[in-house]
């Protein structure tokens, strides 16, 4: 699949505390058809921050030992009704995607490794950081409300603000690391 493949219309919605219910609820059925392939299932995105704006669609990060071993797995994920668009934009990362009625993303990554590390760093700051989550709750609205709403524009119009974000994260964990 191609990466106009992936593009899709977006919205950007308050917080919803069915998100965290919802994302429980399908970690189990793909950790049902993942087993022992998975070393770990954990919710990131802005589904995984409490009160922060965001798409609702519930992301999924799944810890892998290798990727040769999860493309093995890919077919009974498909069998759960999720597209498979490969390591799409991000190496060592592959993306799949189901729509209706609930959407979900699911991100597979070596556990321990830089797509994975990112995530929880900057998932950890969000939650522990009201203000990051409020800045980047608010970084979202205003991209929305200024016209993007598709999901490749959408993206490319908030990245400064998320990879400002990001080595904000790391020097947090960093500081947190050595104390």
């Amino acid at each position: 699949m191609s990466g106009s493949d992936v593009d899709e219309p977006i919205v950007v919605v308050e917080y919803d505390d069915q998100w965290p219910v919802l994302f429980h609820s399908e970690r189990n059925r793909v950790l049902g058809v993942l087993g022992e392939a998975a070393t770990s299932i954990e919710h990131f995105g802005s589904t995984a921050v409490p009160g922060m704006a965001g798409k609702p669609v519930v992301d999924l990060l799944v810890g892998v030992r290798s990727l040769e071993i999860a493309l093995k797995y890919i077919p009974r994920l498909e069998g759960l009704g999720y597209e498979n668009f490969g390591e799409i934009f991000v190496p060592g990362r592959i993306y799949l995607r189901h729509r209706g009625p609930s959407y979900f993303n699911i991100a597979i990554t070596v556990e321990g490794g830089p797509f994975w590390s990112t995530q929880m760093v900057v998932r950890d700051v969000l939650r522990t950081h009201p203000e990051e989550a409020a800045a980047y709750s608010e970084s979202k609205r205003v991209t929305y409300a200024n016209g993007s709403r598709m999901f490749s524009t959408y993206s490319q119009a908030k990245s400064s603000f998320l990879t400002s974000l990001i080595e904000r994260a790391k020097q947090w964990h960093t500081t947190q690391a050595n104390c």
